[in-house]
C-alpha cells in the first residue's frame, strides 16, 4: 500500500449490464497504481476497479471478454504497469504504454485539471480513442534480461565514474575504502560483460544485428549490444520514426515571424548517451561522419550542435544497416 494512500474501494461490476451492451469497439484506459488497477472503457462509460495483483489481473482479462476492445492504453508508471501489460497482450489486445507527460497534457488540453485515478483512467480511454497511438510490443523473457542486464551494467559504469571521481578528494583509509568498492564494481561490470555477451550469443537474430552494427566504425560492442536490447525498433521503422524514439530529430520553435533554434528533446537517454560516445569516435575514425562533421564546423555551426548532427546520421545510417541487413561498406574514393 502506498503511503497516505487510502484503501480502495472496489466499483461495482454488474455483468448482466455488461453482457448486455452493444458490441461497439471500447478504448480502454488503465490508471495504474502499485495496490489497483483503475479500469474506464469509452465510449460505454463503463468503470470498474481491480487489484494490481494476479488474481485482480485475471479478474481484468475476464470482465474485458465482455467487449470488442479496440486498445487498451496505460502509462508508464515505474513498472508497476508491466504485469497487467504483459497479461493483456499475452491474452491477445493491443496495448499501448505512454509517457506520462502526454497523458497529463491532453488532459489539461481537454480541460480536465483535476486528478484522480478514475478521472486518469477516463483520459486515457479518451486519449487512446482520439490520437490512436501506436501499439506496443512488450519483450519477450529473453529479451528483458539483455535490457536488464544492459542496464544494470550502465548503471555500475556510472556508479564507477562517480567513484573515481570521489577518489580525488580522499585521502588514507576512505580512499582505500573507494579503491575496494571501485574493484568491487570492475568485478561486477566485467560478470555483466560475460552474461550480456552470453545472451546476446543465446539468439542467432541479436548475434546478426550485433555483428551488422560493429561492421560501422565507431560502433563497439558495448554500443551494438546496447541499440539491440533497448532499441528493438532499429531496422523496423522509418528513419524519421526512430530519430524520434531516440530523441535525436530537431523540433522547430517558430511563431509568426518568430525562429528559434531547433532543439532536442524525449526520447530514450540511454540510448543517446552510448550513441553519443560512438560518434565522438566516429567523426575521427568513420569517413563519411567525418567529412560531415568537418563540413558543418567550417559552416560555423557549434561543435556541439555539429556532433549532434552527426549523431543524428549515424542513426540514420545504423537503422538502414539494419534494415537492408546490409554490413557497412566504406564509400569509394575517386582516383
Amino acid at each position: 500500500m502506498e503511503q497516505g494512500r487510502a484503501q480502495p474501494s472496489t466499483y461495482p461490476i454488474h455483468l448482466e449490464a455488461i453482457q448486455a451492451m452493444d458490441q461497439q469497439p471500447q478504448w480502454v484506459g488503465i490508471d495504474v497504481s502499485k495496490a489497483t488497477l483503475d479500469v474506464y472503457l469509452r465510449p460505454s462509460a463503463k468503470r470498474f476497479q481491480v487489484s494490481n495483483q494476479t488474481s485482480g489481473i485475471a479478474q481484468l482479462i475476464q470482465q474485458l471478454q465482455f467487449f470488442e476492445i479496440q486498445q487498451v492504453i496505460l502509462e508508464a508508471s515505474g513498472g508497476l504497469e508491466l504485469n497487467a501489460a504483459q497479461a493483456l497482450q499475452e491474452y491477445g489486445f493491443a496495448i499501448s504504454i505512454i509517457n506520462p507527460r502526454q497523458g497529463r497534457d491532453f488532459a489539461k488540453a481537454s480541460g480536465k485539471l483535476a486528478k484522480t485515478d478514475r478521472i486518469d483512467a477516463s483520459v486515457l480511454a479518451h486519449f487512446g480513442q482520439a490520437m490512436q497511438p501506436a501499439i506496443t510490443v512488450l519483450s519477450s523473457a529473453n529479451e528483458q534480461a539483455l535490457q536488464e542486464a544492459v542496464t544494470r551494467r550502465r548503471q555500475l559504469v556510472e556508479m564507477l565514474t562517480a567513484e573515481k571521481n570521489r577518489r580525488t578528494k580522499m585521502q588514507g583509509k576512505m580512499q582505500q575504502s573507494i579503491d575496494a568498492h571501485l574493484e568491487w564494481l570492475e568485478e561486477r561490470i566485467g560478470e555483466l560483460d560475460n552474461e550480456i555477451e552470453q545472451l546476446s550469443q543465446s539468439q542467432a537474430e541479436w548475434h546478426s544485428r550485433i555483428t551488422l552494427l560493429k561492421s560501422v566504425p565507431g560502433i563497439g560492442s558495448v554500443i551494438a549490444t546496447t541499440l539491440v536490447a533497448v532499441l528493438p525498433e532499429l531496422g523496423q521503422v522509418s528513419d524519421k520514426r526512430i530519430s524520434a524514439l531516440v530523441g535525436v530529430a530537431p523540433f522547430n520553435r517558430d511563431s509568426g515571424k518568430y525562429r528559434g533554434s531547433r532543439t532536442i528533446w524525449g526520447g530514450r537517454s540511454s540510448i543517446r548517451a552510448v550513441l553519443y560516445m560512438g560518434t565522438l569516435v566516429a567523426v575521427r575514425h568513420n569517413p563519411v561522419l567525418s567529412i560531415f562533421y568537418a563540413r558543418l564546423l567550417a559552416q560555423g555551426k557549434a561543435k556541439k550542435v555539429a556532433l549532434i548532427a552527426c549523431m543524428h546520421k549515424l542513426l540514420r545510417i545504423l537503422n538502414a544497416i539494419v534494415r537492408d541487413r546490409t554490413p557497412w561498406q566504406p564509400p569509394v574514393v575517386a582516383d
